[in-house]
């Protein structure tokens, strides 16, 4: 999509350089405030044909002039957007950012309850494997008890 951008913005571009070039001899009167909005002598030195402010350019110094500040006025709006859209992306990498420092400090509580549990299971273990040594002492000491009492 850019190549099709930059090859639509250099066809115009060379439009205009055309039109400036085969205008160049050509003039036209550039009013800047018309005699009508002004009330002012008609004689004066800036005033010309009823027009006050009026300066005769050529028209591919014109086209050049309205180029150029379309290419500043362009370059200003595109500007703004990238600020714009830079701030939303720095907000969305500090976001992910604490995201993941929260998701790693929820990494090691699941590690560290883990290795609690690991504990306790062995503890458990062990329990189990003394309380099944001391069933088996009662069992035989049950044994001998019943021997004796019949002797």
């Amino acid at each position: 999509m850019r190549r099709v951008y930059l090859v639509v913005s250099l066809i115009i571009l060379l439009i205009v350089i055309y039109f400036a070039a085969i205008n160049f001899n050509n003039y036209l009167l550039l009013n800047v405030l018309s005699g009508n909005s002004v009330d002012v002598q008609t004689n004066s030195i800036l005033s010309v044909n009823g027009a006050f402010l009026a300066k005769a350019i050529r028209v591919s110094t014109y086209t050049v002039l309205v180029l150029l500040a379309g290419i500043f006025a362009g370059a200003g709006i595109v500007y703004m957007f990238l600020q714009a859209q830079s701030q939303k992306l720095k907000a969305y990498q500090r976001e992910l950012e604490r995201t993941s420092i929260t998701g790693v400090d929820n990494a090691s509580r699941v590690e560290v309850l883990e290795a609690k549990i690991k504990t306790l299971e062995k503890a458990f273990n062990t329990v189990i494997d003394e309380r099944t040594k001391l069933e088996v002492q009662i069992q035989s000491l049950n044994n001998e008890i019943d021997k004796l009492s019949k002797e």
